[in-house]
């Protein structure tokens, strides 16, 4: 544990909901810089300004929440103008139109892409300048949170769907059916819809 995170753990202990100044905050652990203490300690998300020299401590279940960070809208994956076709469970919710998600838990929620593998460094720089959690397939890490998984590929097929790109609608009813325990509902969605599948309409290379 740092620094910062137990010193953030007493002050609740000793604080709680109970808003403080800087003189009492100074009382109470004899720090030489508690100005640029506190400073840190908001930057961190661990205390709040309540007013004027004045400071409350953020809550640990609110800590926690913005901790946690905030889910990408897919249409991001637009902005470089590159191709890519997202797939598996995430392409099941595109063409259920949100009606079927799976395949992720609690603590992990997985979007994947298929690019191409020759853009393989242009979409781990992209995302990672847009602070964005990823993967390739197959690489070891551990996963928490939304994570693009990168599935990189000789070429992309896709359809686009409400402005996205992904995988046609014959492989994810594929997708569906190598994997129907899990994607029977999905299945029915997608056939009561579509029926039994479309071709592809993009190959990119």
């Amino acid at each position: 544990m740092d620094k910062y995170t137990e010193l953030y753990a007493w002050i609740w202990k000793v604080f709680g909901k109970e808003s403080f100044s800087m003189d009492k905050f100074r009382a109470t652990f004899p720090v030489s810089q508690g100005p640029k203490i506190a400073h840190d300690l908001i930057a961190k998300g661990y205390l709040k300004k309540a007013g004027h020299g004045i400071y409350a401590v953020t809550e640990p279940a609110q800590w926690i929440e913005n901790a946690l960070g905030k889910e990408y809208d897919l249409g991001i994956l637009n902005e470089p103008g590159k191709e890519y076709a997202l797939s598996e469970n995430t392409a099941v919710a595109v063409w259920t139109d949100g009606y079927y998600w799976t395949g992720f838990t609690p603590g992990f929620r997985p979007v994947n892409i298929i690019i191409n593998r020759k853009d393989s460094s242009f979409w781990a720089c992209f995302l990672g300048k847009k602070g964005i959690n990823y993967v390739f397939e197959g690489e070891s890490k551990t996963l928490y949170g939304q994570v693009f998984v990168l599935h990189p590929q000789e070429k992309v097929y896709y359809q686009e769907k409400e402005g996205l790109k992904v995988i046609p609608l014959d492989e994810v009813l594929d997708f569906c059916l190598r994997h129907e325990l899990a994607y029977q509902p999905a299945l029915e969605y997608l056939r009561a819809k579509y029926g039994q599948g479309r071709r592809r309409e993009h190959e990119n290379a």
